[in-house]
């Protein structure tokens, strides 16, 4: 019960310290018993005596720390994979979103920023409960992320919504094209007044030096635009 309470830190500290100990009884331990058992031990057999004492503690030693590193590093690892994944999803939150998002614009590349919205998602939870809310953010994040062209970066922003940063080259309306019709089959069943699952999409291609803030800003202007225009569709950025 202690062990487990300890950080991985401190056990590699402890751990250190107790390989320290063990290699300096076992070497006195064992050069003791060898003049106790042997006699007056000559120069070849006290340097047979050094060399023993270290491949017997070396191995078990080394595995051990080995052990704990190799925890030490999945642990990180898994702790980096929560501070920059969405749990549900699998995809970038909007921490490690932005972050992507602004290294890649500061190194010069065009961009367009999609910006997606599912329409009336609460109607969703709300008729369905939230677990089929769930099955629905999924769904969305698997569709975003099969048609994301290349050199894409995905992400779930935050609730019921998700950003697309595409290289400028990619055709937008086709791609969103192909989102909507994905998004339609949804693997729930349909709530009442629900026939299809939709998304409203903003679009804003990168200017020239352009920030992200700004960017997400005027992607976001667009949505608004889109979901006032009736859903369903997709609007541009001025």
């Amino acid at each position: 019960m202690v062990a487990a309470r300890l950080s991985l830190k401190t056990r590699l500290v402890l751990g250190g310290l107790l390989v320290v100990a063990f290699s300096v009884g076992a070497a006195l331990l064992f050069t003791h018993l060898s003049f106790v058992l042997l006699g007056d031990l000559d120069y070849a057999g006290a340097m047979w005596a050094s060399a023993i004492v270290p491949l017997l503690v070396a191995p078990p030693a080394y595995g051990w720390v080995a052990v704990l590193t190799y925890r030490l590093h999945q642990a990180n690892a898994t702790l980096d994979t929560l501070a920059r994944h969405d749990a549900l999803t699998g995809l970038f939150n909007r921490r490690a979103f932005v972050e992507a998002a602004r290294a890649r614009l500061a190194g010069g590349e065009t961009a367009q920023l999609l910006v997606a919205d599912i329409d009336h998602f609460k109607r969703i939870n709300d008729s369905m409960g939230h677990a089929a809310g769930d099955l629905a953010l999924a769904h969305a994040a698997a569709v975003l992320e099969r048609a994301a062209p290349e050199g894409s970066i995905v992400a779930r922003l935050g609730g019921e919504e998700f950003a697309l940063l595409v290289p400028a080259a990619v055709d937008a309306a086709a791609l969103v094209a192909r989102i909507a019709d994905a998004l339609a089959h949804m693997p729930v069943p349909a709530a009442t007044g629900l026939k299809r699952m939709t998304c409203s999409f903003g679009l804003a291609a990168a200017h020239s030096g352009e920030g992200l803030d700004s960017l997400m800003s005027r992607a976001d202007t667009a949505l608004y635009a889109a979901k006032d225009g009736g859903r369903d569709r997709m609007a541009l950025a001025s």
